[in-house]
Order: structure tokens, then sequence, then C-alpha cells
């Protein structure tokens, strides 16, 4: 099923299960724990949700570089150079 907010709840769970389901168990890979399947539609509705706000915002402030700086497009440097502060809005 997907959610209402277009991240299909197939793709989370997948990133979940990449995330923690790690076969190499290199130190510091959550070694020990594992992803539960049978995680709550509600949780995996709001991860789907945090995704897109997160993208979304990652999206508006690379096209509002790419603006200030009057280039024609974005590219990946515009998102490599906002990522920082993004990521610190976000843990805030």
């Amino acid at each position: 099923s997907e959610a209402s907010s277009g991240f299909p709840i197939e793709l989370i769970l997948a990133v979940f299960r990449e995330t923690w389901d790690t076969d190499d168990k290199k130190a510091g890979a959550f070694d020990a724990r594992e992803f539960d399947p049978s995680a709550k539609p509600e949780a995996l509705q709001a991860c789907a949700e945090l995704v897109e706000a997160f993208v979304r915002e990652a999206t508006a402030r690379a096209c509002a570089l790419a603006k200030l700086e009057d280039e024609r497009a974005v590219d990946g440097s515009h998102l490599e150079r906002v990522l920082p502060q993004l990521l610190l809005d976000f843990a805030g």
C-alpha cells in the first residue's frame, strides 16, 4: 500500500531492512538490533511523511541556492551544500 505522503510503504520497509539487517556486521552498524518487519502501519506512515518532508525541504533549499547563483538547473553540488544545515535542522 502507498502512504498518503506518496512514498510507498514497501520502500520505507526496504530502507529500514537495508539499514538494520546488515550481513557484514561492520563496527557500529546496529550490531545487536534487527529490524522488526511487523512495524505498525501508523509508524511506517509517520516515517514516510518524515522522509517526504526531508526530501521536499532538501529540494526547496537546493533550488533556492541554485536561484541565488543564477543557475538554470539544480545539480548534486547544490544538494551537497545544503545537506549539512538541513541535517542539523531536522535533528533539532
